[in-house]
């Protein structure tokens, strides 16, 4: 949606920087064949606009009253900042939090030995849809891969199927964790339970300390220099006039 009407199809802006959010809600309404918009937002359990407020990587903002849009474009490399993310599951209330795996990530599951690869893509979605794809999808690879396979390797995939399945009950706590180079990962809420740890240090472009550091300093010379200055004044001022 926002690349059809934001960029030039590859990629690059088109000018359009904020889309509006009441006039793009109502067109996927009608695009995804719902007979009105409550039967939408019944869906979308709430506005499209509280929906919007779900996704890490949209940032909202009003003009003249009215609430506009639009998507965090990916970080150069430059600015990347390796990251890692956890988040402690304690509850089957932990697993609707929405986690945001920017196309460069990888997630662990270290109490599984179980990992989601970096597959070049974003992926927005609660904890508990992202496993509940990798279930769906490690299904389908056995079912499909079937005659490729041997008994000892499908047996594996499978048992890490049930074992990833008993995980959505929380019969334990078990770790949520975000590796992910570029920094863009993100979670929705971003609260005091998730755990960041920053592998790198802020790309220097966006630091702005060494500008501010340099403030003091010149503080400190135009202080010193007053002193001189006002000395050199009351000289010129004891100097006898010319005749």
């Amino acid at each position: 949606l926002w690349e059809g009407y934001c960029t030039d199809g590859e990629g690059n802006s088109n000018g359009c920087e904020w889309l509006p959010v009441e006039q793009i809600g109502s067109m996927m309404c009608q695009e995804l064949g719902y007979e009105d918009e409550p039967e939408f937002e019944d869906a979308l359990k709430g506005s499209f606009s509280d929906f919007l407020d779900k996704l890490p990587y949209v940032v909202k903002q009003e003009k003249n009253g009215r609430p506009y849009f639009q998507i965090k474009s990916d970080l150069p490399r430059s600015q990347w900042r390796s990251t890692k993310m956890s988040l402690k599951i304690n509850s089957t209330a932990d697993l609707w939090r929405t986690c945001y795996k920017s196309p460069h990530a990888t997630v662990e599951i270290p109490e599984l030995e179980f990992e989601f690869s970096a597959d070049g893509k974003r992926h927005t979605d609660s904890i508990y849809n992202h496993i509940g794809s990798a279930v769906y999808n490690l299904g389908m690879y056995v079912q499909q891969a079937n005659s490729g396979l041997s008994d000892d390797h499908k047996d594996k995939i499978m048992d890490t199927v049930i074992a990833l399945n008993a995980f959505l009950d929380v019969p334990v706590p078990w770790t949520w964790v975000v590796h992910d180079p570029s920094g863009m990962s993100d979670f929705k809420p971003m609260d005091e339970h998730v755990e960041v740890e920053y592998l790198e240090p802020a790309p220097a472009a966006a630091e702005p300390a060494a500008g501010e550091a340099a403030e003091p300093a010149v503080a400190e010379e135009a202080a010193a220099a007053e002193p001189a200055v006002a000395e050199e004044e009351q000289a010129q001022q004891q100097q006898p006039a010319a005749s």
